[in-house]
């Protein structure tokens, strides 16, 4: 059964606009944004990269008080709805841009929700470098994206994001194309969660930790 958005995350984006409702609704329905919480540390800062309306920070945020969570998207309009759910709340945050203009003090977590199959693949060894670099020594990085299988969810899958992206390039990897990508910068598959359950999107989630004994390919310095 598809979930309806908790009235104690729905509100705090209060007043929305038809489409941020529509928006905020829908994309609560498709995401399995608490399964990504409940594989998250409870406590510490955590980072979630490409944030965009800030629904996962702010779950993250009001599940446990003993969590810093850390937003930051690229996408100006987005970031302004997730700026307004803030309010008077101290561990929250959102901030436009990339990593490198973060606080320098490690992340417990980093978590990336539908992120990297918009990016091209010399993009995503680059952002996996800079996130590994964000991680403290025993940070955890909790991925999700999309799956080929089954393929009638993949194709479900394709159709939405075509939808939602008309104009953009999406580059769907096999799971293990993106277990090597993460490898080859320094991180450890640890467990892969089918995603799927209840929902009719392909999802996956990946949960990895930096490798004591990164792949030899993997310049961590690189930029």
């Amino acid at each position: 059964m598809l979930r309806s958005i908790p009235d104690s995350i729905f509100n705090l984006y209060k007043p929305v606009s038809r489409w941020e409702s529509f928006y905020l609704r829908t994309r609560w329905r498709l995401c399995p944004f608490e399964l990504i919480e409940s594989s998250l540390p409870s406590r510490g800062r955590i980072l979630d990269f490409g944030c965009g309306y800030g629904m996962l920070s702010n779950l993250l945020a009001e599940r446990s008080p003993e969590r810093t969570v850390v937003g930051i998207d690229l996408n100006p309009k987005r970031l302004g709805v997730a700026l307004r759910s803030v309010a008077e709340r101290k561990n929250i945050h959102f901030h436009l841009g990339d990593v490198e203009g973060l606080h320098p003090s490690p992340f417990a977590a980093a978590v990336m929700t539908d992120v990297l199959h918009h990016i091209r693949d010399d993009q995503v060894e680059i952002l996996l470098r800079k996130v590994y670099r964000c991680l403290d020594q025993d940070g955890l990085l909790a991925i999700l994206d999309v799956d080929r299988t089954p393929f009638w969810k993949f194709c479900v899958t394709f159709t939405i994001d075509s939808l939602l992206n008309p104009t953009d390039r999406l580059w769907y990897r096999p799971l293990r194309r993106i277990q090597e990508m993460l490898k080859s910068t320094g991180l450890k598959t640890e467990k892969v969660i089918p995603a799927d359950h209840g929902l009719p999107l392909a999802d996956v989630l990946l949960l990895c930790r930096k490798n004591r004994d990164p792949d030899p390919r993997g310049d961590i310095g690189k930029t």
